[in-house]
């Protein structure tokens, strides 16, 4: 739908006067000028609401729009500006998505069977891709919002940032953590006839992750971001090739599932652990040149990362379910040998890679939060002068040292993690999407446009409650058989 832009010209100071010219644009941003193409009668009120959306967010002439046109944004010179264009978005959603989550769903699909599993992961994936054009609609109407928290400050005070903010950003530096912990523990299995310490992988883990974290945007990353993406695609690929000579041919698969009401849910939150990625879409959207190039990127993604899930997870399953060889995550049925040791190296490479996009987002927030108390104040992004570079230095070395000291600290850490999974990122990819969504435009919607909002929500609030029931229990069993902090013999 093309939209009737506002005109206007700027004079000798700088100032905007309305007048009969068209504002001048950045040719990157391609926003088209003024048409005459009229209104359509039969717009619904939501296409009405959308358009006037449309028309307010890139009215250049207000405060609080997008860094890309509105000049007087107060945190542009703060922030990394938009270099990404929609193709390199979809590789570092890609990379973000497709990650250690994936080897977790073949175990999920032996527990739910053929019906059960194939239906939850169409399921999840069709409805994460909605919920994320929640968040794309609240993108196209707030572009100078750049995360979780400054929207709910935006909708609904400060009580509403507090308390998004501790969640959104908690769930960070879970996943940080867990990272961190995973590629410990990876180098742990390639190295364990060496009797290192755990602690000392760790150590690695820490170190390889604050080398690859001095990227400073999101934009940057995207420049190793495909080895990541390799780097997984490669051990899945890996997995279907031995997967026929490791059960030879003694698998049992089921149309049907026979697992307890607890195993179900603990496999269902495998799945939906896959399709995480919502609580970075507002930092995503606000490096993008275009952010009308969004659900071209979202849709890509998506559909890469489901094609990756059901096809790991159908052969994996085809030929070792039942068997007693199903591992999670999966590359373990591949034991020692050439092919193990290459795994592991990717699957390492790969952590470290994708453990960085949110460990940005986190260390991002850790210097907005705590340099001006010590500094008086930031410094421009685009300054990249060596004390700019220590001070991100400082903040990435703090955020990933604490990641550190929490995986070490918690020697039942892989279990806690699905309780953060089941308490956050069902709120996080279901429940705010949809609340902001309801928000803002329940006055411009008609009712049928309100059920799938309502649909997601209800989705999201049954795997908050009972997911909560499974992961807790699971937490009891995994505290009753862990041994002390920092242990050398950290296991999976």
């Amino acid at each position: 739908m093309r939209l009737p832009w506002k005109r206007a010209s700027v004079d000798k100071t700088g100032e905007l006067q309305a007048n009969d010219s068209v504002i001048p644009m950045k040719p990157q941003q391609s926003i088209e000028a003024a048409v005459e193409d009229p209104v359509d009668e039969e717009e619904t009120p939501f296409e009405k609401s959308f358009e006037d959306a449309m028309k307010e967010s890139f009215d250049i002439g207000r405060r609080s729009r997008s860094s890309s046109y509105d000049p007087n944004d107060p945190d542009k010179q703060y922030v990394p500006p938009r270099k990404m264009s929609w193709w390199m978005l979809t590789m570092l959603m890609c990379g973000y998505m497709v990650g250690i989550g994936v080897l977790s769903i073949p175990s999920a699909f032996q527990t739910l069977g053929w019906v059960g599993g194939t239906l939850i992961l169409t399921g999840i994936y069709l409805i994460t891709t909605a919920t994320g054009y929640f968040i794309y609609y609240m993108g196209l109407r707030y572009p100078t919002v750049r995360s979780y928290a400054t929207m709910s400050r935006r909708l609904w005070g400060k009580p509403g940032m507090y308390f998004t903010a501790f969640i959104a950003y908690s769930y960070f530096f879970a996943l940080l953590t867990s990272d961190l912990l995973t590629s410990s523990l990876t180098w742990k299995n390639m190295l364990q006839k060496e009797h290192i310490c755990t602690v000392a992988f760790a150590a690695i883990a820490y170190a390889m992750m604050l080398l690859a974290g001095q990227a400073r945007s999101l934009f940057e990353i995207t420049y190793i971001i495909l080895v990541a993406i390799t780097f997984i695609v490669i051990p899945i690929i890996l997995v279907c090739v031995r997967s026929p000579v490791i059960g030879a041919g003694l698998a049992k698969t089921y149309a049907s599932s026979s697992a307890s009401f607890y195993e179900g849910l603990t496999a269902a939150m495998d799945i939906i652990f896959a399709f995480t990625g919502h609580l970075i879409y507002f930092e995503f959207m606000a490096e993008l040149k275009r952010v009308e190039d969004f659900p071209t990127a979202l849709w890509l993604s998506q559909t890469f990362s489901y094609a990756c899930y059901l096809t790991l997870s159908a052969v994996a399953y085809y030929y070792l379910g039942n068997t007693g060889k199903m591992e999670s995550p999966v590359t373990l049925v591949i034991k020692h040998g050439a092919i193990h040791y290459v795994n592991d190296v990717f699957m390492v490479i790969h952590v470290t890679i994708a453990g960085t996009i949110g460990g940005n987002v986190l260390s991002r927030a850790v210097q907005w939060t705590f340099q001006p108390l010590v500094a008086g104040g930031l410094r421009k992004f685009r300054d990249g002068s060596i004390r700019n570079r220590l001070w991100w230095l400082l903040w990435t070395g703090l955020t990933y040292g604490g990641a550190f000291l929490v995986a070490e600290l918690i020697p039942f850490f892989s279990s806690f993690i699905g309780i953060m999974t089941s308490l956050f990122s069902s709120f996080l990819t279901f429940i705010i999407p949809s609340a902001f969504y309801f928000w803002e435009f329940w006055h411009d919607t008609r009712w049928y446009q309100k059920l799938l909002p309502l649909f997601c929500f209800l989705v999201g609030f049954l795997m908050l409650t009972l997911g909560s029931y499974g992961t807790f229990k699971s937490l009891i069993v995994a505290i009753e058989h862990t041994g002390k902090p920092f242990s050398c013999d950290r296991k999976f």
